[in-house]
């Protein structure tokens, strides 16, 4: 019989059918957008509360990359849920229509699956196998996927299984012969899990997916054996299946010999930086006073420097201005459109070749400086972390540390040459001052509106060192002195 969908919907066309399952595309009436209106046929079947617990599994999925659940209906009259639409083109289809995609791109779309599919394999969450056919690109080659998970347990293979069918199918959507193709090729080889010495995570794939998208944003010097012709042998030339060998092996060996080497020669190497320190969760007394209950997280030793804010700045450059917007904060601007800081070349000329600055001196290693609040979120994103609250750093900061007022704030340094707590944290009372992640209430105006909070004192402004605080309305505000480091909740890759 016909399906007679609910009041505020309009069904536009059929899209698919599963065993027990319509699938359509329809209007949702009073929003105006289109949605995916999956239906289970029979109300009376015995698989309704196995289509529920699916509809469930897939509202519980909250991932910016990953198609969101907007309603479950389950009455007398209709068993269905909807969900976003994807609008754009599927890899599989660009890949029957014969359509490329240059390596940078095709490493940040990898860089980009694997991070959601971390996500999904982190929380366990049970998913019908990925393909081709999940992933899509808008014409601002934004990246969505499906939304797969169903109820149950997750399969000790599912990674692999997923990671082995990209691998197999996604080599026709790469440019032949672009910059960066071998690279990608070898890649894909290695997801598919027939080399194994190179037995892939999600994690590895995202880690090289992202070397490989920066490097392409800051080429490297040529190598003679990624010109060879047998590099471009198919299939088809089975009459000489060592050359396909000899290729592959050379393949593996360029992309390690890449990997394992800095991106491009720089005029002066950053230092080995110290790692990120975990915050055991406990309760930490508060700025004000009070108690605040910390949840396990991880803090970077010290203010993120020159040199890691240019590596940010250089992975942006392979991307659209649409795709740059995925790390931007949803309440940012129109009218920023950049995350470089004001002279941002000079200073970055003077730090490289470590020279002077506004009369001081300045290295890849010192606290990057002149970033707004939306520069910082930006950074932020695009590692994955996030910044820190007000209480998040204050609860660093007295980690291990029986007097944080002891710390001394000094000139201008390098992160690691800044004071430094018992914990290891380095800069909290100088350096630059740092943004935090939220607006939070003025103890000297407690009745006035909630505002940015920036904390510890920097060279320029030494009163009151680690427990100096500033609040500001203006997350637009750029000065000398004013720089941010990151938080994770989960240990950094």
């Amino acid at each position: 019989m016909p399906f007679d969908p609910p009041n505020d919907y309009k069904i536009i066309n059929l899209l698919g059918e599963n065993v027990h399952t319509n699938i359509w595309l329809a209007e949702q009436l009073s929003v105006r957008r289109h949605v995916v209106l999956e239906q289970l046929r029979d109300l009376e079947s015995d698989h309704r509360e196995e289509f529920i617990s699916s509809m469930r599994a897939k509202g519980g999925v909250d991932h910016p990359l990953i198609a969101s659940v907007y309603e479950a209906i389950n009455d007398s009259d209709h068993c269905l849920f909807t969900r976003e639409w994807l609008p754009g083109e599927s890899l599989s289809s660009m890949v029957a229509n014969g359509k490329t995609l240059k390596p940078a791109q095709f490493a940040h779309i990898i860089k980009r699956v694997a991070e959601a599919s971390m996500h999904l394999e982190e929380r366990r969450t049970a998913t019908d196998a990925l393909t081709a056919s999940h992933i899509y690109l808008n014409e601002q080659h934004v990246l969505r996927l499906s939304n797969l998970a169903k109820s149950g347990v997750r399969s000790d293979h599912a990674s692999s299984i997923d990671m082995a069918e990209l691998g197999s199918t996604l080599l026709p959507l790469l440019e032949t012969g672009a910059p960066g193709y071998t690279r990608v090729q070898t890649l894909l080889h290695w997801m598919t899990g027939k080399d194994q010495d190179h037995v892939m995570q999600w994690k590895d794939i995202r880690h090289y997916a992202d070397q490989i998208e920066q490097q392409l944003a800051t080429p490297v010097v040529p190598m003679h054996s990624t010109t060879h012709p047998y590099l471009k042998v198919t299939k088809k030339n089975s009459s000489i299946p060592w050359i396909l060998g000899v290729a592959a092996t050379l393949s593996i060996a360029l992309l390690l010999m890449i990997l394992t080497k800095n991106r491009s020669p720089k005029p002066t190497p950053t230092l080995a930086l110290d790692a990120p320190i975990l915050i055991p969760e406990s309760q930490y007394p508060g700025p004000d006073g009070n108690s605040n209950t910390i949840r396990k997280f991880w803090m970077s030793a010290h203010e993120v420097t020159i040199g890691q804010y240019r590596e940010f700045l250089e992975s942006l450059k392979v991307l659209d201005d649409e795709q740059r917007k995925i790390y931007d904060h949803e309440s940012q601007p129109p009218t920023k459109v950049s995350h470089e800081t004001l002279d941002w070349n000079a200073i970055l000329a003077a730090a490289e070749k470590k020279q002077h600055w506004k009369n001081r001196p300045i290295s890849l290693n010192c606290p990057v400086f002149g970033v707004d609040w939306w520069d910082a979120h930006a950074y932020c994103e695009w590692k994955r972390a996030r910044l820190p609250s007000q209480e998040e750093w204050f609860a660093a900061l007295q980690l291990q540390t029986d007097d944080p007022l002891a710390l001394k704030p000094g000139g201008w340094a390098d992160v690691q040459s800044l004071d430094k707590n018992g914990a290891g944290f380095f800069g909290m009372a100088g350096g630059v001052s740092e943004w935090t992640r939220k607006p939070a209430s003025d103890p000297s105006n407690p009745l006035g509106a909630r505002q940015w909070v920036i904390v510890g004192a920097s060279y320029a402004k030494t009163a009151n060192g680690s427990q100096a605080r500033e609040w500001t309305n203006d997350r637009n505000l750029r000065r000398d002195d004013l720089g941010f480091r990151i938080a994770y909740d989960h240990l950094p890759d």
